[in-house]
């Protein structure tokens, strides 16, 4: 598959828009969870989904309204953080954050470094990767099947994944074995107390008895 059949993958928002039917508060709403996650740093899909929850409009009506808006007025309460990748960028994306991990680079400094250092550019980085890995996997392992095809530095996030799930549950059963490593030297101290504690009442018996005589 070739690189522009595979961004095919990713969906673009629809073009349909519903500009009608929003009251005042709902917008203030939008307008004030939208400044809240860029605060906080959270995707606009986070937005989306808030608002949903509270007026009972589906996610997608809102993402509508919320672009028709900022193409009126591409001031109206909109932030670099929230520009949509075009079908380019993210597979850049995912190339340059991929080749960067198997340079043994984190994801967050990678992401920091494509920003220049600016924090809400990194967070449109690291957030639209995450949710890349996450939702897409089929966009993700086209990238490096092609990554691999091209000897480029690769590394498979979802194998990453597997592997460091993988090292958790074998720290856990090591901790556990050594557990039950201190449970059993502990109960062999115990046992070895209480033997000699019967040893002293018994050699107390022999005295008394002695003493009795």
């Amino acid at each position: 598959m070739s690189k522009g059949a595979s961004i095919a993958l990713i969906k673009e928002p629809s073009a349909s828009i519903a500009r009608t039917g929003w009251k005042s508060d709902e917008e203030n709403l939008l307008w004030s969870e939208v400044r809240m996650a860029r605060t906080e740093g959270r995707p606009l899909k986070s937005v989306f989904d808030s608002v949903a929850s509270k007026t009972g409009r589906k996610p997608n009506s809102i993402r509508n309204f919320y672009y028709a808006k900022v193409r009126d007025n591409p001031e109206h309460e909109h932030s670099p953080a929230f520009i949509p990748f075009t079908q380019d960028e993210i597979w850049d994306l995912l190339v340059t954050v991929i080749s960067a991990q198997a340079k043994g680079q984190s994801v967050r400094a990678c992401t920091l470094e494509m920003g220049k250092g600016d924090t809400r550019a990194m967070l449109r980085y690291q957030n639209k990767y995450r949710a890349l890995v996450k939702n897409n996997p089929v966009l993700v392992s086209e990238v490096v099947r092609y990554m691999r095809e091209n000897d480029m530095p690769c590394i498979d996030p979802y194998e990453k994944g597997l592997a460091k799930k993988r090292a958790k549950k074998l720290r856990e059963d090591a901790d556990g074995i050594k557990s039950i490593a201190v449970i059993m030297r502990l109960s062999g101290e115990l046992e070895d107390a209480l033997r000699r504690i019967a040893e002293l009442e018994d050699a107390v018996d022999t005295l008394r008895r002695s003493s009795a005589v």
